[in-house]
């Protein structure tokens, strides 16, 4: 099976999360859902604390966010940074003022 997605096709979705706005969507979702491939748009300044229970190897493909895990001191990624966090991570991720992102999750995330 071959699938692409258009520019136009990415079907952004609000996802309700409280302070940070951003709109995700998984346009790909493979067999027994054993990964997805997607975006994450965070669309003004916004602090998510978040816990991966997923793999995920993300792409920014505009603007930048910093990721705190316990531990170790932030990362910051802007454009053309890929990026891994690994499944069971709880992070802080602080977005200064906007980001866009290729995510791909193992297994598939399901928001």
């Amino acid at each position: 099976m071959v699938h692409i997605v258009k520019p136009d096709q990415r079907d952004l979705k609000l996802y309700d999360a409280s302070d940070a706005t951003v709109h995700v969507s998984d346009p790909i979702v493979g067999k027994d859902d054993c990964l997805s491939a997607g975006f994450t748009e965070y669309i003004k300044p916004s602090r998510l604390e978040w816990t991966f229970d997923y793999n995920e190897v993300f792409f920014m493909l505009e603007g930048a966010l910093e990721v705190l895990a316990g531990g170790q001191d932030p990362v910051k990624f802007e454009a053309g940074d890929l990026g891994y966090i690994e499944k069971g991570t709880q992070t802080v991720i602080t977005v200064p003022e906007r980001a866009l992102l290729l995510h791909v999750t193992q297994p598939a995330w399901r928001g």
